[in-house]
Order: C-alpha cells, then structure tokens, then sequence
C-alpha cells in the first residue's frame, strides 16, 4: 500500500477530486515525498493540505511521534502549514501555551528546520502572548542544529527582533515572566542570540543584566560587553568574560573578541583589568607562539593586543623570545617600545633585563649579517635591539656588547653618563668629566640633567662615596650654576630644593666666596630658604670660612627683605632664614634684621648670653608664660646668681614689670627652687623671703601659697610668724582665692602634729580667731576637726547655749549635718538649747530636727511623746523632709510616736514648704504597717493604749486615700479584720470616693463575710459598691429605688451581680421603672423584657440604645418587642435610632435598605461602634450592601474597621492606590495577599505600612520588584516600637528569607523575629550567634511546621553559642532564649532561673509536661511569688496568663474566695482575647474543682438529688465566672427550666463544662419537645457543641444567623456529621442556597457536604466569599470546588499573580492539566500550597515543571524535603533533575541503550494511568480518538512525551 501512494505525486492528490486519505495514508505520503529529491511549489502544497485538513492534526501528531529530527530539503511544506494553519489561528489559540506548544514543539516541529522568509513573515505578523511566543523560540531552537547559517539570522532578524521590538508586550519586551536576563535571553532568543548586537539586546530589555547572560553571547558581543558594561574598570566583571572566551576554541574566540575589540576607541583600561585581559590571553595564544609567522606577531603585537600590552611582563617575553628568530624579535621589540610611556618603571627595568638576556644568549646571531645592517653605528644597534628600554641598561651591561660609552654619549641616558663618570677604572672621573659632563648639559633631553644627578647621588651611595675630589666637585658645581644661571629666576622653590638639597649636596662642598653670586638677589624668600637648608644639611663639611661666607650672603639677601612670611613663630624665621649659621649672629642682628622679633619665642634657639640681652629688656617679657619660657632655659642652681641680678632690675623697674610677671618669677622659684628642703638653713630662707622675694609677693596667687607655706613647715615658730605676718601686710594685695589658700595653710598648722602647742588655756573660741588673723574664721567641721578626740569634752564644756547658737548661726557655719549630730550627741545642755533657743535659719533647724530626731522616734510613754512633740520639737516640726519621714526612719518608731505622727501629718499639717507629699508620707506608713503574718500592728485587745478597733482612723486616716488593695491585705489578713470592720470612725474612713473602688468592695464584701445581716441602709455611701449581690436580694421597691440612686451617685461601676440582685424581683416593667434603672436596665431577664409591653420599650427606645453591654438574647427581644410596637426599620437612619440594639436585628433585616443609605449612616462613628458588635455576619452583611453602591470604589467605601469584609476578588485591579487610606483600615491576611503587589509598588516608604498591610507579603506578590525594595519590605516587617507585629506563614517567612539571606548589610534586628527561625544556622559564628538568639527570642516558635525539627535544632545551637550544660538556665540565658523556652522541656523548666516564668507567659500555649514543671518551680518557693503559704489574689494577678493553664495543685493553695474573686475578672479578660473554649474548659475544670468541693461538701453530704446551696438566680449567673462553685449535680438541680428560658443568652454565654452544657440542653429539649425555634439556636453558643445529630435534626435553622452563630468557631469544632446535618437542615428551607453568606459562615465545614451539593454553589457566590480552607476536603469535593472556583475567577486571568492569588486555596482539586498551565505563568506557589495539591497532580510534574511552578519559593522544596509529599514526589524523579534543587531519593539516571525507542514509548504509554476525580483514564495505544480540546488525556499525553524523549537511546 505504501508503495502505491508513493507512486503518486502530491500534485496528482492535490488536484485530484476523487482522492480519500487517513491519517496514516498523510504520514506515509509525508514520509516518502519528503525524503525525496522531487520538490513541489508552496502553491501545491498549501493546496493538498487544505484538501486533507481533516485528518492532517492527527497525521501531523503521528509524523512528529516518528520523526524526531529530519532535515527537510523542501522550503515549501513549511509556507504551506504557514498559509493552511498558521494563518487561521484564532486571538485566542495564538495565547494559549498548550496549544501552540502543541503545534510547534510537536506536529510542526519536523518541518521547522526548513524555515524560510515567507513563514518568518507571517509568524512575525501574528499576536502572540510572550508565553506563547517564547514556546515557539524554544521550538525553533530545537531544530537550529539542522539550519543553514542564513536561516538562524533570518529567524533573528525576521522574527525575534520584530516580535520583541513591539510595545505591546507584557512587562520590559516578555520580561516580566522571566526570573532575571539570562532567563530572558534564553528564553526569547533560544539558539539566535549570537546574531543580535549587544546594542539591540540593551534596546529591547533596559534592565538586561548583560553580565548574567554572558554565557550566552558570542565573542564579539562579549567585546561590545567589555566595552560599555564598566568592565574595564572592573576586575571581577573581566574575569567573567575572559572564562567565557576560554569555553569552546579559545583562540578563536580571543581572536574574534580583539578584532572587535580594538576596532573601537579604547581609552585607558585600568591597569588591573588590562593585567588580567593580557595575562590571560597570553596564556591562550602563547600555546600557538611555535606557529607563529612573521605577520602573526605584526598582527597580534602591532594591531590586537595594542592597548594591553603595557601589561606585557617579563615573564611573558622570556616566553615568548624563547625560540624566535631576530626580525620577531625587533618586531615585539618595536611593538613594546611604542607602549612603554603606559608602562610602571618596575616593568621596564624587567622587559629590559630580559632583552638583555636574550641578546647575551642570542649575540652571535644578533650580529650576523642577516640582523644587522651593514652601516649600523653603535647606536643604531641599541635603538633595534633594546629600543626604549636601552635606557634600563647599565653601562656595564652595554660594554659587554663591546659598546663605547664615548662613542655612544649621544644615545645614553642621563644615568648612564653618571655611572660611566662613576665606573672605576674608567679614567672618565679624572680625565673627561668635564668633556662627559659637557653632553649631559648640551642633551636635548631636557630631564637629562637632573637624572644624572639622581644616579651620580644614588651610586654614591651604593658605592660609600661620601665625598668626592674637590676638583670634580667644583667643576661640575660651577659649571651647573654657570648653566642653570639663567634660569634660576624661573626657579620655583621646589626646584632650588630639587637642586640645593639633592642634585648638588655631594658637590655644595666645593662652594667658593663667588660662588652663590650667581643667585639672584630678588629670587623669593622660600627659594632663599630652599637654598639655605640645602646649605645646611652640608654645614658639617664647611669650613669655618665657608660657613662666614654662607652666613653673610644670609645677611645679604635678609637686609633687603627679612622674609617674614610662611613662617610659623620667630623661631621658624631664625631656623629657615640662618639654619644653623645663627650662630655668628648677636642678639641685637637679629633684632635689627627684624626688629618685631620676639626673642622669648626663641628661646630654644638662643645662646644664654643671649637670654641674659633678652632679659634685660622689660619689653621681651609680655607676661607670664614668657617668663616660664625662659626661666625653663636655666638650671636651678644658677637661681640665686640670676635673681641676685634681675631681682635688683626688678626692683628699680619695678613699674615696667607687670604682676603677672612678678608672680611668674615668683612661681619659678617656689616650685623650682628647691627652699623647702632642710639643708636649706632658716637664714637662707629668711633671705629669700626678706630680700630676693619682697618685690615678688605681692603678686603671690592661691597656687603659689601652699608652695610657700612649704618653706615654713618644720621650721622655728619665728620663721612661721615672720612669714604669715609678712603675707597678713600683704593682705590687701591679695585676692580672695590666695587668702583661701592661706586660711587653708593656717588651718593645716593648727591640726598638724604639734597644732595646738600655742594654746596656754583660756577660751578656746578666742585662740582660734587670733590663730586666724585676718584670715577668716572655720566652719563647724573645720572646727571640730581642730579639737583631738580626747580634749572633746574639755574644749566643748566652755561654750554656753548662748555662744553654740552664735557659732551655729554664722555664716556657712554648718556645712554637714552629721557634725550639727556629733556637737550635739557631745554637748550636756543639748535639750535646754532646743527649748531656750530659737530656730535660727531653717536649714539648721532642719539639720537640728535630723540629729534628734530618732530620740522623738524611739519615745515609748505618753508623757515622753508628748514632751518630745508638743514641747522640744514643738518649734521645729513644720521643718520636717523626707528622709525624716522615710519609712527607713520609721522603722523603729514606737506605736505610740508613730500614731502622734500620723495625727500631726494629716489633714492640718503645711505640705507647701516641704520636699515630700502625703503620697511620701504614705509610703512610709505602708511600709511601717506591713504585715508579714496578717496580724494588725499597734493593736493589742488586752493593751488599754493599742486595742482600741478604730484601728485604720488610728494607723493611716488622713491617708486613706492612698490604699489599695494590695496594701489593705498586707497589713491584716482576711482573717483578722473583721474586728474593725464595723467600727463607726473606720466606715466613715472608707467612705471616701477617692479610695480605690476595688478597696471599698474589698471592705464591703467582708463586712458581709464578718455579717451577713448586716442592714445596707447602714453603710455609708461609697461602701455600698462593694456590698454583695446577696444584701439587695429581699429588698423592697421602695429601697430599691433608694439604693439604685445611692449607686449610681456613689459608684462609678456597679457589679453586675447587684444590679441583677436589685431588677430580678421587679414584675412589670413600666416606662419610669425603666428610666429610673438607667444603666441598671441591662439587668434585666430576656424574660421580663419579653413580658413588657411593647409600648414601654418603645418610649424607652431613646435609652436603651446607649446602654451598652446588652445580650445577644435581650436584643433579639427587644428588637423584636420594638417591631410589634410598630418600629419600622427599613432605612438608615432607623439604624442609627436603633444605637447598641443593632446586633439583634437580622441580616435580612438590614439586607433590604437600600444600599445607599446604608453607604451614608457608614460616616457616623456612633453607628459604626454600635454595629462592630452585632454579629459577624449582619457586619458582612452590611459591608456587601456597600460595596454594590460602586465596587469601583470598596476601599473608599467600607469603613476602616469593617474593610476585612471585602470581598478579595475587589480588591484584585484597583483602579488607583490611595496608600494613606488603605494603610488606616483593617485587612485580613487573605485581602492583604491581594492587595500587597500594588501597594508595595506604589509606596515611596516601606517603613510607612501598616501591619496589615505587610503580613499579605508572598513571593508571587514580589517577584517582580526589585530585590533592594523587597529588602526593604522585610525589613519593614520587623519588630518596632509602638506597632503590632506582622503576623506571617511559614511560607511567607522561608520566602523572606530566601530573599535576603545573601544580604550581607543587614543585621538580626533587621528582620522579623519569626524569619529568623529558618536562618542558616551552618552560617553563625561564636560573634555573632549571641546576637542572633537574642533578636531570635521575639520569634512565635509554633509558626514552625514540625516535620522540620528545626526547634531541637535551634536549642542544640543555642546551648552550644550560650555556653549551657545541664539542664539548668541562668537569667542572662533566660532573657536572650526569650520564646525559645516555650520550646522546652519540663526539666529545664523547673530547673532554670525563675525569669523563666516571665518568658512562658508569652507561649501561645504550654503541654501538660510543662505546666507540672511550671507548677513544681512555682511550689518550690523560690520565684518572685514566693512562698504558696502566702499567696493571695496578687500573686495570681502577678502570674499573667499563666493561671489558665494550671491544674488543681495549684488552685489548691488558695480559698475559695480568692479563687471566685480572681475569676470574675480573669474569666472577663480571656473572652475579650477570645481564647479557645476548650482552654477555658480545663482552667474552669481546674478550678473549679476547688470550689465546688469547698462550697458542696456539705450539701452532697445532705443530698446527691436536691439544690442545697440555693437556685440559680439572676445575681448567679451575673457573677463572671458563674458557674464556679456548682458540681454538675447541684448545677442541674438548683437550674430552673423556666428560668434558663427567661435567662438563656446569659447562662450560654459563660457555661463551657460539658456536663453542665449536657444538662442545659437537655432542660432545652424538655421545654421545646418538637424542637428548638432558631431564636434559640441562634443564642446556643457552647451548648450546640453538645448535640447530637439527633437534636439537631429537630432543630429549626431558618436564618443565615442562625447558621453563622452555629458556625462560630469559638464554640469550639463540629464532627462532619454534626456539621452536615446542620447546613442541610438550613438549606432544606425553601430559599435558602449556599451563597456567599452561607459559605463565609460555614467556612471549612463545606467539606462535610457531598459534592453533589458544592456543585450547587455558583460560580459569583464563592467569588465573592473568603477563601475556603479545604485541606479536610475529599478529592472529589476539592475538584468540585476547584472546578467552580476556576469559573469565579476567570476573568482575573490576565493577571496571573491575583489569578492565583484567588484560586490557590482550592488548587488541591486542580487537574494536572492546569497545574502545568500554571507553571508557565511564574506564579511562584508557595510551599503550602504545593503540599496540599492532589499528590496523583504532584506524581506527574517533572522537575522543570516544578521549578516554573514554585518559581522564587523552588528553595523551600530542600527545607521541606522530609515531608511525605516530597519524598514521593521526588521518588518519581531522576537524581540528576533533583540535584538542581539539591534533593535525591529519586531514581538512578537511565543507562543508554539501542533497544528501539518505540517498544519503550508503547509500554510507557500502555501502562500510563492518571486519576481525575471520579474518572480513570487508561491511555493504551491505538484504543482513543484524540481530539483537540479533550484536556487531560492530551496534557498526559504530551507529558509523557516529553518526559519519555530526552532519555531516549539515540
């Protein structure tokens, strides 16, 4: 058969009108037709496909299948599928990558080496997506081996480039779906980058990272590359390019790079980058050096590597002159010499040395004929062979190529020329230095001179010459000078110094009187100085005549201008201007040289001859310092010689010396004149003092008097008196600081050894002012520092009261307090001068009061108190400070004496003048009135003064006010007060408003506990808050009234329980009993609401709407009460009207006002407030009505605070980003994940957004910003001051570290604490671990998913970096673990530092483990908590939330008072955190066990049937923590039936213990027999839980209210069953259908309904819902939710971030088919969500596809690699594929074989089944009709394909 239809042409079928052929008959017409040498036109064959279109999809599929890669020799076949199919592609087809992967990758793919213009052309025409386009780069890149040379350009030129140069592309030309520029080349150019410029490629894509796609680029691009990237200024970047030239044929390569390369202008490349382009193309073409011909060198050392050969190294050339003839030799000679100017000195000295190596190696033939002309001079030799570098030989190395220096003088160097006059031996130094010497002067190099002299001084050195013959030296001086005279007055400074201080220093020697006369006289004074200190460093080898001549041609230049400037001081000018010929200057030459000169300045530099001229002018010495400066220049012991002379100068000048002056000398010999010493005899010093210092003391200073008195010390009293009266003389001379330090002096004689020797008797007081002068008098301490300890007595006992008070009230007298207490402890009349003397100053009197005042303290009888109170202190009392009141001070006051206080200190006492408040003084009582055992101090019953009960009027009174609870308990127990309970003075202590209102409900309550019976009409007003709910239980209307009034004028807060006590017996409510309730109203049952007439609650409407803290049954009531009275609420403004009583009404109510008044009541905060409590699903409700107004504008719309109900699909385009606005509202994470990519994009400040904002960061919402602001997001989500944390997934956070990991700027605090939990821990060091644990310790550890192990890892680090052993914990470990010890075990717990409870009550929870650890740390005593003996209500306020998770052990060790009074609280805090019931359950249980017992015992020792303890009542169950104290029999016996009815919201509310729950819903059914109506579903709570399927099926679930309060997860979960059953009885209502409320409320539990019933859900209502969590989901219902979800959010499409955004949560049902879809999108799925796909889905990807898939996130696969999923995922693939994700456990990499490829591909294919949700698809050979459009069987196929192909045997 196949050979009859090859006997036909396709002419003959295509003109035929009668032809029928399968699709077999096509692939064997194409098989034999193609191979063929005959060719058809395009015309024909266009023609015979559109003839056989039919069959031809399917003839093309089994052609590709057969032909894996053929080259086809008819151009034609291709234009034809162009024409036939090409063309008709449809918009859509041409976007679609399953389509078009289909066609080119596959059924054109034999064909497309073939390609020709034509097709190109209408390729180039069609609007391809950049999906689509870039499957058909890949396609033409597959079949590029196949292709001529003019093809692959054409595919550029005629299609890529076009294609990509358009502007309607997505992103920077198909940039944005691709992860970088490599990605981007490769996958828009495939195979065809080497023929676009490097300019067109940075034309098409501005952000193309060239360097990233170097791989990619040919050699010449490469060279475009290095010429405009910076590379050349860039080692690094160099480098990269030259390991690409290095891949493939290196020498081509680098050939083809320079040609490119140097056809352009190259400036300077920096020598660093220049080495490495030289060094390594060296090493690639030196291989190639024995190949080399003549024009190869020309052309690579001429032309290519012209602008690196500066790099050229020594190494290089002894390479490559290795074997080389003399014509390459002059040629690399030439080339290096033209390059040499960019050389570094070092390189030519070694190119130089190495080309003298070669010639000495090569000589003989360097001379041969061949290589050398006939008429070349010695000179012409060096410039062939040596070129530039001729200059960097010696002239030894020139002589040994038989060179003449003579002959040569005109081509050698200035260095050469020294060294040939420097030679030994040579004669040239002798005999032709001048005639050498001459030719340096007469060179044309005009640097010759000075090189010369740089190599004559530098082989002087090398060779020790120190000096040279004076002939030589004079010749070549003179003839220097001679030459450069006439160029000396363009010298600048720089060059006299080059010449004088360098070139010239050996040769200065030779100076002769004439010689500097050459010099011009006007050169500038720094070329002058230049000169001299040229001069100078050679003074040492001049003559004494030289140096006169020197000296006076200073003096010659300096009269004409005595170059003053650029001088630091006059010794700068005396050194720059002489050096060190200054010395054959007098003082009086310099001066008349510069006549402002400051010799002092000087000093240093001044012979003493000349100090003594300096001294002798007065004018020399401005001050002070200038005599310190001179005097430093003289020795000690020329003191007395040299004042012995100034001293008489100064004393006949005495008016030309200033004080200062005096004082300096003065000084001078004090501290230098060594006249303390006492081999220095008193005559001598009276010397001094009589004659050599009398001009100098009165400028005697304080620091000069102790120097002084230094003289004296020791000494004869004549010597002392003589010189304290001589100062005393002086006195008026003297200033204040200097009598100081005098007094000082005096006082310093009078306490030394022999101090008082003087004192004969008499008064004491009067030898100590004559011992003082005129000098002052001493304080009190300098004065009892004067009297010896053994002579207190004595010396005290002379003064009379009246003389102490004299002395104590003089000026500054008193100083320190504790000597006013020592005189006074020591004085004998010390009570008769407090009662006879007056205060005097206050602050004595303060200080008086101090020394005393523990002896008034201390007091123990009346009659002493009073004595001491009334009397002594009488006067000094309103003197009274802080320290005296401090509770220090009263810690051991008598009872008696602390009592008198606290009267004196109350209410009367002066606070203004006092540095302490009532609050100090309270401090003080408290801690005096402390209690350590509960026992009342200072009350004794059997002592008549200490047991009178009005004990807290005696104790703190006044100061009441400042108690608090606290306090109260710790100065007498519960136990011990009830004794001054009812005391009359301490009620009406307490009845003060100002007192803590929990002090007077303490007081209260156990005024009650002491007397029950105790009449409330009795207790002051502010008490009655703290009465008990029981005291207003049998009271009448009329004391109702009267006490309701008492309370709401007294308190500002009435206990629930009282208020419910005083409603529960009103009967009828009436319009002024509820007016008169006020806010008392919500006391009322649901039952006396619904028994009011509906008129009183509507004329109470006004009232009751602001009234807050309403049930959710009372309004449900009254709401219904105020529709029967006719209360229309069908608009706005009747919302608003309704105020608090918003949360009853339902939300059909609200979802039939129009939508724009609704829009309009949104802008009253009132309103909004008020309806923040309704139920959520009346909020959603609200908010959807809203949105419908404009869903253009929801973020504009929605209230800040109801934002969280938008739906996400609106907030997918927004039409603009208001950022201010979108950071004020509160977003949910799943809105926050949407909204993130447009926000982040359009925010200027990272650091601005709000949490919510931030917590929606994922890798798809960022993957296409750049990295430095993704940087700046994460940051921006670290933990900061004043903000709430950004709550993350774990997926989020591996994303932010994957992200900034490599990041090396940042530091720990940079990040959000919960990143850093997966931190590379291999990457911490021993600096830095420290820092890391630290900032790690703010981290939520139960965000880490536990198969990761990573919180055994982290503690395994963290004990390692913080140094634990044991299993014991310091403080400083504590404090840096911070969360981590929520990770710990229960023995570390109770073994660590106690700070560790601190840290535990920030664990979002604790395992039983380590609450019994916690527990026994507790127990031990030894925390801040102290002993269990005496906890009390504060410690379990103290504990935080720890309490929650502690079992009966430790309730155990309280009353049951304390318990319940915590509880009312505590319970209270936790609903408002919403804390899991089941928590609450267990403390409840806990607890509860406590009380119960304590409260039952006795009852159920009576009865196990009866209440005993008394029915529940409205007071019980108002109590917080009701039903505390109940066990479950008395709880179900003493709860009425009626009374839950009437009470029921309340009772559900706080009830959590499942028997108790059991026993309310029983009472339930007993009172609804056929069922419980949805009102009463509506308020089940806890008690729902509870039901069985059977109760529920009884139920009446009519309202999406109802439903959602069911669905209320913090009631805790459902079974499927319970769940199932209740939706299904919702929606067995006519009506009622899974919307978009329903599934909001219902949220996870749809996964208990049967498919059949998802797939009732429409497409708009789960668009417009929140997520669904379906991980619980069967496949078959997670596909039936998927398949709707795909419809919902179709057309998000276009953007396929939000696209998958959307849908992510429900793409654990998606086929195969469109996971692979949506790998080609760059999604960048997170880790979770790959998890959750169907693992059958997850089997069939193959590595490439889930790379794409995860994008950004592909690192998580590594961390995650233990998980189920991915062990099984990557058991299905090769080791090799995973190792790109550094993952194996897969499969060993195939083995190649010959079998056929088609026996392999028929079993693959036969035994290929996939899973799609109810349907098995076997894809067994020949037994399918695949058709376009059929889906999964196509996609597996084609998966299979691919997956089978490239391990195909070839």
């Amino acid at each position: 058969m196949s050979a009859v239809l090859c006997n036909f042409r396709i002419s003959n079928y295509a003109c035929s009108s009668v032809a029928t052929l399968s699709s077999d008959d096509l692939v064997t017409l194409l098989t034999c037709q193609l191979t063929s040498s005959m060719a058809n036109s395009k015309e024909i064959w266009t023609l015979f496909f559109q003839k056989f279109a039919a069959p031809l999809d399917e003839a093309l599929d089994k052609y590709s299948n057969k032909t894996l890669n053929i080259n086809i020799p008819d151009p034609y076949v291709l234009d034809a599928f162009g024409e036939v199919i090409v063309n008709n592609f449809s918009a859509a087809q041409l976007t679609d990558v399953i389509f078009i992967t289909k066609w080119f990758q596959t059924r054109l793919r034999p064909f497309l080496s073939s390609v020709s213009t034509a097709f190109l052309s209408i390729l180039s025409s069609k609007n391809f997506s950049c999906q689509t386009y870039q499957v058909v780069v890949e396609a033409f890149s597959s079949q590029e081996p196949f292709m001529e040379e003019k093809q692959k350009r054409s595919i550029y030129s005629d299609f890529i480039y076009p294609f990509l140069s358009r502007t309607d592309l997505s992103g920077p030309r198909c940039g944005s779906i691709t992860s970088g520029s490599s990605d981007w080349l490769s996958k828009n150019f495939g195979k065809f980058s080497t023929y676009a410029t490097l300019k067109q490629l940075q034309v098409l894509n501005a952000n193309f990272s060239r360097f990233e796609s170097l791989a990619l680029l040919t050699p010449s691009q490469a060279a475009e590359l290095t010429l405009s990237s910076g590379a050349l200024n860039s080692t690094s970047q160099i480098n990269l390019v030259f390991d690409q030239l290095e891949k493939g044929d290196a020498f081509s390569n680098v050939y083809t790079f320079f040609t490119t390369f140097t056809a352009q202008v190259v400036y300077d490349i920096i020598p660093a980058v220049r080495d490495v382009m030289m060094n390594r193309t060296f090493k690639i073409i030196s291989i190639r050096f024995s190949q080399f011909e003549t024009s190869d060198w020309i052309g690579w050392f001429k032309v290519n590597l012209i602008s690196v050969l500066p790099s050229f190294t020594a190494e290089m050339l002894i390479n490559a002159t290795a074997n080389i003839n003399c014509t390459n030799y002059h040629v690399i000679v030439e080339a290096l010499s033209n390059v040499s100017a960019k050389m570094p000195e070092n390189r030519k000295q070694e190119l130089g040395a190495v080309l003298v190596a070669y010639l000495k190696r090569s000589i003989q033939q360097i001379n041969q004929q061949a290589c050398k002309a006939n008429n070349w001079t010695d000179a012409r030799w060096l410039i062939v062979n040596l070129g530039y570098f001729s200059s960097y030989v010696s002239y030894s190395q020139l002589t040994q190529f038989n060179i003449s220096g003579l002959a040569v003088l005109d081509v050698l160097t200035g260095e050469q020329k020294a060294r040939l006059i420097l030679q030994p031996g040579s004669g040239v130094m002798e005999n032709e230095v001048r005639e050498v010497f001459s030719s340096v002067l007469k060179s044309s190099d005009q640097k010759q001179l000075g090189s010369f002299f740089t190599a004559f001084s530098q082989s002087a050195v090398q060779m020790n010459m120190t000096s040279i013959p004076t002939t030589v030296s004079e010749t070549i001086l003179n003839m220097t000078l001679a030459a450069l005279g006439s160029q000396f007055q363009t010298f600048s400074p720089q060059d006299f110094a080059l010449w004088f201080q360098t070139y010239l220093r050996l040769f200065l020697p030779g100076i002769g009187p004439s010689s500097l006369s050459v010099i011009p006289r006007n050169i500038s004074c720094d070329s002058y100085r230049e000169i001299v200190k040229g001069l100078d460093n050679v003074y040492s080898d001049l003559s004494t005549t030289q140096s006169k001549t020197v000296f006076s041609y200073t003096v010659d230049y300096l009269q004409g201008q005595s170059c003053v400037q650029s001088v630091s001081n006059d010794s700068d000018w005396l050194v720059k201007n002489f050096g060190q010929f200054r010395s054959f200057a007098s003082f009086f030459d310099i001066i008349r040289l510069k006549p402002d000169f400051n010799g002092v300045n000087a000093t240093g530099f001044l012979t003493s001859s000349q100090l003594e001229e300096l001294c002798s002018i007065p004018s020399q010495l401005h001050g002070p310092q200038d005599v310190k400066t001179v005097m430093a220049a003289i020795s000690p012991n020329q003191f007395a010689s040299f004042f012995d002379i100034v001293s008489p100068n100064i004393l006949r000048n005495a008016s030309l010396y200033s004080s200062e002056v005096k004082g300096a000398f003065l000084q001078a010999v004090l501290l230098r004149g060594g006249l303390s010493s006492a081999a220095i005899p008193d005559s001598e010093v009276l010397q001094w003092v009589n004659v050599r210092l009398k001009p100098l003391l009165s400028s005697l200073s304080a620091a000069d008097v102790t120097p002084y008195f230094n003289i004296t010390r020791g000494r004869s009293c004549n010597v002392i008196q003589t010189a304290v009266s001589s100062l005393d003389s002086v006195r008026s001379s003297l200033n204040n600081d200097t009598q100081a330090q005098i007094y000082s002096n005096i006082q310093q004689l009078l306490t030394g050894p022999n101090g008082l020797g003087c004192y004969g008797g008499g008064s004491f007081y009067a030898f100590i002012k004559n011992s003082f002068f005129s000098f002052g008098f001493p304080d009190l301490s300098a004065f009892l520092s004067l009297i010896p300890a053994n002579r207190q007595q004595e010396l005290l006992g002379s003064i009379s009261p009246g003389e102490l008070y004299e002395f104590l009230n003089g000026p500054n007298t008193v100083r320190n307090g504790s000597d006013l207490c020592t005189l006074l402890n020591n004085y004998n009349s010390t009570n008769q001068y407090l009662e006879k003397q007056p205060v005097g100053s206050a602050a004595v009197g303060r200080q008086t009061l101090g020394c005393v005042w523990s002896r008034a303290l201390s007091a123990s009888s009346q009659d002493e108190v009073a004595q001491w109170f009334n009397v002594r202190l009488a006067q000094y009392l309103p003197l009274l400070s802080s320290q005296l009141i401090s509770p220090t001070q009263l810690r051991g006051a008598s009872c008696l004496s602390y009592r008198k206080l606290v009267s004196i200190l109350g209410k009367s006492y002066n606070y203004s003048g006092t540095d302490f408040t009532p609050a100090d003084v309270y401090s003080s009582i408290k801690a005096y009135l402390n209690s350590s055992d509960g026992t009342p101090r200072c009350y004794n019953s059997s002592n008549a003064l200490l047991n009178s009960t009005a004990w807290f009027a005696n104790n703190i009174g006044f100061f009441i006010t400042f108690i608090s609870l606290t306090d109260l308990q710790s100065f007498v127990s519960d136990s011990k007060i009830g004794v001054f309970l009812e005391n009359s003075e301490n009620l009406q202590l307490f009845n003060n408003s100002q007192i803590a209102s929990n002090v007077t409900t303490y007081y209260g309550t156990q005024l009650y506990i002491q007397n029950p019976n105790y009449n409330p009409l009795s207790l002051p007003g502010v008490l009655l808050c703290g009465a008990p709910a029981s005291a207003f239980v049998s009271l009448g209307d009329a004391v109702r009234q009267t006490m309701l009034e008492n309370l709401n004028k007294f308190c500002s807060a009435i206990d629930p329980q009282v208020t419910a006590a005083l409603v529960a017996n009103i009967q009828t409510l009436s319009t002024n009993i509820i007016q008169s309730l006020g806010n008392q109203s919500i006391g009322l049952t649901e039952g006396q609401i619904s028994a009011a007439s509906t008129s009183v609650i509507n004329s109470t409407l006004p009232l009751l709407s602001v009234i807050t803290g309403w049930n959710q049954g009372q309004v449900n009531i009254l709401i219904q009460r105020l529709i029967n009275a006719g209360f229309y609420i069908n608009s706005g403004s009747s919302l608003v009207t309704l105020g608090t009583l918003i949360r009853g009404i339902s939300s059909a109510t609200i979802s039939k006002i129009p939508s724009v008044q609704l829009l309009t009541v949104s802008q009253n905060p009132t309103f909004i407030t008020n309806i923040l409590s309704a139920p959520v699903t009346l909020q959603q409700t609200y908010v959807q009505k809203i949105v419908s107004v404009d869903q253009t504008k929801v973020v504009e719309n929605v209230p800040d605070a109801l934002a969280g109900y938008i739906p996400p699909v609106l907030l997918s385009s927004p039409t603009s980003v208001n950022i201010t606005i979108i950071n004020k509202k509160s977003w949910r994470q799943e809105q926050a994940v949407v909204l993130f990519s447009s926000v982040a994009s359009a925010s200027d400040n990272t650091e601005e957004l709000s949490e919510s904002i931030l917590q929606g960061f994922t890798c798809s919402s960022v993957q296409n910003l750049p990295r430095s602001k993704v940087t700046q997001l994460v940051k921006a989500c670290r933990p900061r001051a004043n903000r709430n944390k950004v709550v993350l997934k774990e997926s989020q956070l591996t994303c932010m570290y994957n992200y900034v990991k490599d990041d090396s700027t940042l530091t720990f605090t940079d990040f959000p604490a919960d990143m850093l939990l997966y931190y590379s821990l291999g990457t911490l060091t021993k600096v830095n671990c420290g820092s890391y644990f630290r900032a790690l310790g703010g981290a939520d550890f139960s965000v880490l998913s536990s198969v990761l192990n990573r919180q055994s890892a982290l503690f395994t680090n963290a004990k390692d970096c913080l140094g634990i052993s044991g299993v014991s914990l310091n403080s400083t470990q504590v404090e840096v673990l911070g969360n981590m010890v929520c990770t710990l075990d229960s023995t570390y717990i109770q073994n660590s530092n106690p700070l560790i409870l601190e840290k535990l009550k920030n664990c979002g929870d604790l395992s039983d483990t380590q609450v019994t650890a916690i527990q026994t740390l507790l127990f031990s005593g030894n925390t801040p908590y102290g002993n269990s003996s005496t906890w009390n209500q504060q410690t379990l306020d103290q504990l935080g939330i720890l309490p929650l998770y502690l079992d009966q052990n430790f309730w155990g060790k309280f009353s049951s008072t304390t318990i319940k009074t915590f509880l009312k609280t505590f319970f209270s805090s936790l609903r408002k955190q919403k804390i899991q019931n089941w928590k609450l359950r267990r403390l409840f249980t806990a607890a509860n066990s406590v009380t119960s017992k304590s409260i039952n015992t006795k009852a159920r020792a009576l009865t196990r049937a009866a209440c005993s303890i008394g029915n529940i009542t409205e007071a019980t169950i108002a109590d917080p923590s009701f039903p505390l104290g109940y066990d479950f029999t008395q709880f179900d016996a003493c709860l009425d039936n009626t009374f839950l009815k009437n009470n029921l919201a309340a009772i559900t509310e706080k009830v959590i213990d499942t028997s108790f729950l059991t026993s309310i819903l029983s009472k339930l059914n007993q009172l609804f027999p056929s069922g419980l109506p949805d009102s009463v579903v509506q308020i089940l709570n806890a008690v729902s839980r509870v039901a069985t399927v059977s109760d529920i099926n009884k139920w009446n679930i009519t309202t999406i209210d109802a439903l959602s309060s069911l669905m209320n997860s913090i009631n805790g979960d459902w079974t499927s069953d319970q769940s199932k059953a209740i939706i299904m009885m919702y929606l067995s209502v006519a009506g009622n259908t899974l919307g978009t409320a329903e599934i909001n409320a219902i949220g996870s539990n749809l996964c208990s309904l049967d498919p059949s019933v998802l797939k009732s859900i429409t497409a708009q209502s789960l668009k417009s819902a929140n997520a669904v969590n379906v991980s619980s989901c069967s496949t078959d219902q997670k596909s039936a939710l998927y398949s709707i979800a795909k419809s919902s959010f179709s057309t998000q499409r276009s953007d396929p971030t939000v696209y998958y955004q959307l849908i992510s949560s429900y793409l654990g049902g998606a086929p195969v088919e469109d996971i692979i879809a949506l790998s080609a999108l760059n999604v960048s799925m997170d880790i979770t969500t790959f998890l959750n796909l169907n693992p059958d889905v997850i089997k069939a990807l193959n590595v490439s596809t889930v790379i794409n898939l995860m994008g950004q996130n592909k690192a998580d696969l590594k961390l995650f690699e233990n998980t189920t999923t991915v062990r099984m995922w990557a058991a299905q693939q090769y080791n090799s594929d995973l190792a790109v994700l550094g993952l194996s456990g897969g499969k060993a990499d195939p083995v190649s074989s010959t079998a056929a490829p088609a026996t392999t591909v028929t079993t693959l294919l036969t035994n290929t089944t996939i899973t799609q949700t109810n349907q098995t698809v076997n894809a067994t050979t020949g037994s399918a009709v695949v058709h376009r459009g059929s889906g999964l069987w196509l996609i597996s196929l084609c998966v299979g394909l691919l997956t089978i192909t490239p391990h195909l045997p070839v």
